[in-house]
Formats: structure tokens, sequence, C-alpha cells
């Protein structure tokens, strides 16, 4: 036997649904459709004059940033762009999108330079430039939450999506960055301490790669050339 680990599309339908197949097992009557329905931290309860059944406490946003750069969780990213639009009175992509595209306008990141569709990076409409990558990325590490953001990504050889990348390699341990791959487009993009002590910062981006090529392999390698002449 074997266990596949699979995202749900709509998670609260999901539950609902499950809860009502689980009554009806039990020979409870279930009347009506099933269906989900949200509100937001703070809300009052429109739907129901009764007490919630239980609740779930949220992880620590800052744990939640690295759950989702660790291992690349595509579904709290999703959520987690809704959350940066309910800054703006409603957590929706739309608006989730204006509070991105606000932050790279701070950090001086040319509006021309990316376009963003969802929060995961999943959709074909996504675009970005490794200089918008490098601008960005350049200006967080300025920022007082600067050490705590670089600590947050998958570190080479050590943890997250890149545990097995830069093993037994000089970048072992000194680099810090965030993998992104989807059919025929692969990236890597973060920081690294070079042989003679200087922090780099970098951005790679591979589009339409063939399907029976590998190119993290060339990445790397080149990563560890900059490293060991700087």
């Amino acid at each position: 036997a074997s266990r596949i680990r699979l995202g749900i599309d709509d998670p609260e339908h999901y539950a609902a649904w499950r809860l009502g197949e689980m009554l009806k097992e039990r020979k409870v009557k279930v009347k009506g459709a099933i269906a989900a329905r949200h509100r937001f931290a703070g809300q009052p309860l429109p739907f129901i004059s009764a007490e919630p059944l239980a609740t779930l406490t949220p992880e620590p946003l800052a744990e939640d940033i690295r759950t989702i750069n660790k291992v690349s969780q595509n579904l709290h990213s999703e959520l987690m762009l809704r959350r940066v639009g309910m800054a703006r009175g409603e957590a929706t992509v739309e608006n989730g999108v204006k509070g991105i595209e606000a932050m790279l306008a701070e950090a001086g990141v040319s509006r021309t330079s990316y376009d963003f569709s969802d929060g995961s990076g999943m959709s074909t409409y996504n675009r970005v430039s490794p200089r918008a990558g490098t601008q960005l990325l350049r200006w967080a590490a300025k920022q007082s939450w600067g050490t705590a953001w670089r600590d947050s990504l998958p570190i080479a050889g050590v943890d997250g999506t890149l545990a097995r990348r830069f093993k037994g390699t000089r970048l072992e341990g000194k680099l810090f960055a965030k993998t992104g791959t989807v059919n025929q487009v692969t990236g890597l993009s973060g920081y690294f301490i070079t042989a003679r002590g200087q922090t780099l910062i970098f951005s790679s981006f591979v589009n339409d790669i063939p399907g029976d090529v590998s190119v993290s392999g060339i990445i790397d390698k080149a990563l560890l050339l900059i490293a060991a002449e700087n």
C-alpha cells in the first residue's frame, strides 16, 4: 500500500460534505444541500445564532511563512495572498495582488517586470523577471525583518525543497533560496555566501524546458562556480 497526499480544492466544502456523509452513515437524516459559508476573523456569525462547535487556532504568521517557503506549500500561499487582501478590506485575490504591487513599488521594482494572477505561482499568467527578483530580495535584506525572511527560505543541503541539493558542496548550509517548479519551468532565487564570505543575491528562471532535459544541475553548477571565484 502507498500513501498519496493530495491538495483539496475546497477544504471547507469537503469538510461539510464529509460530516454530512458521516451523519448519514449513522442513520441521521440530513436535509438540504451541503454548503460551506465563510466569515473572517472579528466578524459576527450572520447565518446562525448558536456558538461554533469548534475553533482552530492558526499558527503564528511567521511560522506559516516558513511553511510556505520551506516546503513550497501552495494552498497556504493562496490563503496568504487573501490575508494580504484582507488588510485592504476584503480577502480577495484582487486585493491581495494590489497589496503585493504596493510592496513591490516600495521596493523599487518596475511594474513592467512582473504580473501576478495568484498566490502560489501556479497560474500560467504569472510573469516575473530575474531583475525584479533580485531587486525584491535586496530590498528585503535591508528591512528590519530581513534576517528572519532569509531564515524562512530553504537551506541548501539542509532542509525544505533544497534538502537534497548542494549536499556535500561548498554551498551546503550557505545558500538560502526559494525554489519554483511547474511544467517546463524552473526557478531558484535567494542568497548565498561565497568562498570569501560575501553574500550575493541571485535569481534564475528557465522557461520552455524540453520534457527530457533537467536544468537544475546546470543552475547549481553555475552558482558553485560563482561562489568559488568570489
